[in-house]
């Protein structure tokens, strides 16, 4: 039986095509509370007094008093799950109301009177960084975490340079844009646990944090993943399950809160807004020598995971080359806006901008191939990369590269004679699991009851596909038919914790867990005294990890993923639009287990980076997102994303399972810097910002 390597259909895909899945919206129950927030109308405000005596007696009001811990589980636990003396961004909650009806709880919340004092708005990096700029946290710095670290000779390197260029760049705060919004169903069971259905990354956490806020055993919360509408890293410890679950502990009754989509572009986590200045020094011959990149990330009103995200910038800045000479900077800034969190790339698609871009434009300046420059300096297995930590598993970024460079769309250039069409191209690499000192494991359990297997995993799908990957890995290790093979996800009653799914680790760690315990199944079914039709079994798996240790946990990383992107674009001369006309992806992430869904991997990472080069931005006044709305906040469609190729490397990593890496995270990676790159091309416009301004290049086009 093989079922590695060859594509295979979602396993779910016919219950959502049929509108059979359910999400986490559509649970209810009689009597079931409908639940709201009441939300700060200010970014930046002290809360001096809250009147609920105007409420009606039968409507349910809770305030931080009513939390046994106000505090949300993170890397920095500095977001309380109700504000009670300050509000840092607007939107955040401070008081949970549920009512009989979703009218009389919105009702309900015009008659919540708040007193605030307003305090000056920090509303960048920038301004937060100053001397004198008023505190977002009263205690702490709003420079809440930086770290420097130098690779050889820094000014040695620039002095044996032959070529310098430097410039800086903005990336923007991009939304996760999830079709789902956040979601939670609540209720009691005959045993009076809490269960719950959530739209989530990591039901674990959520059974933690729910005992936090209640200050029940765990023994007696029970919270299962609801079909989700995806998630890319937006629903990764997001709180919004915690609101219901202390409405039904409290009432004892069913309870449900579903985000507006207003609340949800608004109030939910996002991507890291980046200032970058980056400094490049290379010889004649393209050999780059020296690099520096500083980087200032806008983590908003918590720091959340900003820490990993910042050890992720760092340690991707200087991207997949070896470079004897490296100094990188970054910043964690404060500011008053939504919290900014994990989402799909998680720092490395703001490491990849400005580099690549300086890459291209260097390649330009030395009469060099684009493709040819990348080769000379790229990583291979033993070197050591940005930060000094040694390469020790399995890299082609090469075979990436020459996949590009042999293919008909990358020779079709020489042909091309409008002078308004460009081609660009980018490369990239990603980290998988969490990173040194960060605890990364994972638990399976698989039954035999004659010939079925179930397995259980405690890992989530988000849509992403990893329930039909882990089957594929599960039956082909089991030798056993797929219909003889049941995989039960994420249930914290049922399941054992895997951990979250983020940081590109899914298919690795349980898959790695799968195969673990089907060894000690095959272990107990060698001994004859043991019943060969009911056994269950266990196995374990962890991340492997970088040797080096750094001031901030998670970093550096053992596993990553490396990808080259390339797009041809036409720029109208008459309105300076860009219009995308093909792509080409080369992807080295292992072995691919499920083709069909790689491809579906690379398509949805290339439309979300689409969509931030040339529209995403959260715009903010003062921190009130002025585009709160999928009508202003705009995402590309499939009428805007053009055909998309994707090749694979035929890799092989000998510590994944049946050789596998993690592929969720690095599509998002190039394609930015690939698009600006091509703009560049066209216009001899430098690109420094996203997205991509029409006028601006319009402007560079007259100019000419």
């Amino acid at each position: 039986m093989t079922y590695i390597g060859k594509s295979k259909g979602r396993l779910e895909g016919l219950e959502k095509a049929r509108g059979r899945a359910r999400y986490a919206a559509d649970y209810s129950a009689k009597n079931m509370l409908y639940v709201k927030l009441l939300r700060s109308p200010h970014a930046h405000a002290k809360i001096l007094n809250i009147d609920l005596s105007m409420v009606p007696d039968d409507v349910h009001v809770f305030t931080a008093k009513d939390l046994v811990i106000n505090n949300v589980q993170d890397i920095l636990e500095d977001q309380p799950l109700l504000a009670e003396e300050k509000v840092r961004f607007l939107g955040e909650p401070i008081a949970i109301l549920a009512a009989d009806s979703l009218k009389k709880a919105e009702e309900s919340l015009q008659k919540i009177q708040v007193t605030y004092e307003l305090l000056p708005v920090v509303t960048d990096c920038a301004m937060a960084m100053k001397e004198g700029c008023v505190r977002v946290h009263d205690h702490t710095i709003n420079d809440v975490m930086n770290f420097t670290h130098e690779k050889g000779s820094i000014s040695k390197g620039f002095a044996e340079a032959d070529l310098i260029l430097s410039d800086s760049f903005h990336m923007p705060i991009q939304d996760h844009g999830y079709m789902e919004p956040e979601a939670c169903f609540a209720t009691m069971d005959e045993n009076n646990h809490l269960l719950l259905y959530v739209s989530t990354q990591n039901v674990f956490h959520d059974q933690r944090m729910v005992c936090d806020i209640t200050g029940r055993d765990p023994s007696t919360v029970h919270v299962m993943a609801a079909t989700i509408g995806g998630g890319f890293g937006g629903k990764d410890g997001n709180t919004a399950q915690l609101y219901p679950a202390l409405v039904t502990h409290k009432t004892g009754l069913p309870s449900k809160l579903v985000f507006t989509r207003e609340e949800s572009l608004q109030c939910s986590y996002k991507r890291h807004s980046a200032d970058l200045t980056v400094r490049m020094g290379l010889k004649n011959d393209g050999t780059i020598v020296a690099f520096e990149g500083i980087g200032f990330l806008d983590t908003g009103a918590y720091g959340g995971l900003g820490p990993a995200v910042l050890s992720a910038l760092m340690e991707h800045f200087a991207g997949p080359y070896s470079i004897e000479h490296v100094r990188v900077e970054g910043h964690l800034c404060y500011t008053n806006k939504p919290v900014a969190h994990a989402m799909r790339g998680f720092g490395a698609p703001q490491a990849c901008f400005g580099t690549e871009i300086l890459l291209s434009r260097a390649a330009r300046k030395l009469g060099m191939d684009q493709i040819a420059i990348r080769k000379k300096n790229a990583l291979i297995k033993g070197l050591t990369a940005g930060l000094g930590n040694e390469m020790l598993h399995d890299i082609d970024y090469i075979g990436a590269l020459e996949l590009i460079e042999e293919s008909d769309f990358w020779k079709n250039q020489k042909d091309n004679t409008d002078p308004y069409i460009a081609y660009g191209i980018a490369g990239g690499h990603q980290s998988s699991g969490m990173g040194k000192n960060i605890p990364d494991d994972a638990a399976v359990r698989i039954e035999k009851r004659g010939d079925h297997y179930k397995v259980y995993c405690g890992l989530v799908d988000l849509g992403q596909g990893n329930t039909t990957s882990l089957h594929a890995v599960a039956a082909e290790a089991l030798h056993a038919s797929e219909e003889d093979v049941e995989l039960i996800m994420a249930d914290t009653a049922l399941t054992l914790d895997c951990g979250s799914v983020a940081g590109s680790r899914s298919t690795f760690i349980a898959g790695n867990a799968i195969l673990d315990a089907v060894s000690a199944l095959k272990k107990e079914l060698a001994d004859p005294t043991k019943d060969h039709d009911s056994i269950t079994v266990t196995g374990h798996a962890s991340f492997p990890q970088g040797r080096e240790t750094f001031s901030i946990a998670g970093f550096p990383h053992a596993l990553f993923s490396f990808v080259v992107q390339a797009v041809k674009l036409r720029i109208d001369p008459l309105t300076g639009q860009i219009r995308l006309l093909d792509i080409i992806a080369s992807t080295e992430t292992g072995k691919v287990i499920n083709p069909l869904g790689m491809e579906g991997q690379v398509q949805g990472g290339i439309g979300m980076s689409v969509g931030y080069s040339l529209s995403e931005t959260c715009e903010f006044d003062q921190g009130r997102l002025k585009n709160d709305s999928f009508s202003t906040y705009l995402m590309p469609t499939a009428m805007d994303v053009p055909p998309i190729k994707s090749l694979y490397v035929d890799a092989f990593e000998e510590v994944g399972p049946m050789g596998a890496k993690g592929c969720a995270e690095v599509s998002t990676v190039p394609m930015p810097a690939a698009i600006a790159s091509a703009i560049e091309g066209v216009t001899g416009c430098q690109i420094h910002s996203m997205p991509f301004d029409p006028e601006t290049i319009l402007d560079q086009l007259m100019s000419q």
